[in-house]
C-alpha cells in the first residue's frame, strides 16, 4: 500500500509540473518567475513524497499499538514472587 501511496503522489505532482510547464510554453513573454515555479513544483512533490512515507510509518506504529493493546502479552510461566 506504501508503493502505492508514493506513485501516486508522483503522478499527482508531475500532472501539476507538467501543466505549468505546457502553460508556460504558451506565453509570449519568458521570464525567470515560471522557472522558479517549476521548481518550487518539484521541491513540493519530493516534500509530499516524504511526509507520505513519514505518515505511513506513523501509522504503522499506531496500528502496531493499537493490535497489542487489544491482546495482551500472557506469559506462559509467570515468574511468582517468594
Amino acid at each position: 500500500m506504501h508503493t502505492k501511496t508514493v506513485l501516486l503522489a508522483l503522478m499527482v505532482t508531475l500532472v501539476c509540473v507538467s501543466g505549468t510547464a505546457m502553460a508556460a510554453d504558451d506565453q509570449a513573454v519568458v521570464d525567470d518567475s515560471q522557472n522558479f515555479n517549476l521548481m518550487g513544483y518539484i521541491i513540493l512533490g519530493f516534500a509530499l513524497i516524504g511526509w507520505a512515507f513519514f505518515l505511513c510509518l506513523l501509522g504503522g506504529a499506531i496500528m502496531l499499538i493499537v493490535k497489542k493493546a487489544r491482546k495482551p502479552y500472557v506469559p506462559k510461566n509467570p515468574v511468582k514472587c517468594k
